[in-house]
């Protein structure tokens, strides 16, 4: 069976896919994101978020029919933030989310 263009495509994407899995995610727990999963956004911004964060959301563009945006949602004790993936601070904070167990989960 000759080794075709779209197998290794599709090989290609599930590695990536793995690769940017955090080892901890499936982890029960409380560090489970609690509550019900978050609507998309409809805007993102940049502002820093000083809050503990309990649960990491990310969303692509078209992932809901209404949904035009990519972003991060942020889930804190108040309230659920959505964050522009070019946030500067955003790659840093997500570090941290993940030593600590949270994992964020595609919606």
């Amino acid at each position: 069976m000759p080794f075709s263009f779209h197998y290794g495509l599709s090989l290609m994407c599930l590695i990536i896919l793995l690769t940017q899995v955090c080892p901890h995610c499936d982890l029960p727990g409380p560090r489970s994101p609690a509550g019900p999963i978050p609507s998309c956004c409809m805007t993102a911004n940049n502002a820093t978020i000083n809050e503990p964060v309990n649960a990491c959301f990310v969303h692509y563009e078209h992932t809901f029919p209404h949904c035009k945006i990519h972003a991060y949602i942020l889930r804190t004790k108040n309230d659920d933030r959505c964050v522009d993936p070019t946030a500067w601070w955003l790659q840093q904070r997500l570090k941290k989310l993940e030593a600590r167990g949270i994992c964020c989960k595609i919606l």
